[in-house]
């Protein structure tokens, strides 16, 4: 396996981590919730390919694609903000 593959796989638990985490917390805060699988699956599986993304493009390394996948849409808005790409589109408006 890649090193490429290596940080989409880091990545994707990353944002699972997330996804889990983000669950129990809620749970913890009010334990009268009715389970939803199929919400919560969903939740957890885009968390993960939302990390994957931001894991494939850290690429410098497992452990920093980790937690680029546990940070996922903040690293991802992040990256864009600092993209040259961003900058034209400002001057454009």
């Amino acid at each position: 396996m890649g090193k490429f593959e290596t940080c989409i796989i880091a990545g994707f638990v990353g944002g699972i981590a997330r996804g889990l985490s983000s669950f129990l917390k809620n749970l913890k805060k009010d334990s009268k919730i009715k389970f939803n699988y199929s919400y919560f699956f969903t939740t957890v599986f885009f968390s993960g390919i939302l990390g994957g993304i931001a894991g494939a493009l850290a690429d410098t390394g497992w452990k920093t694609a980790f937690l680029a996948g546990y940070a996922g849409i903040d690293f991802l808005e992040n990256m864009y903000k600092s993209s040259p790409l961003s900058q034209v589109l400002k001057t454009a408006k």
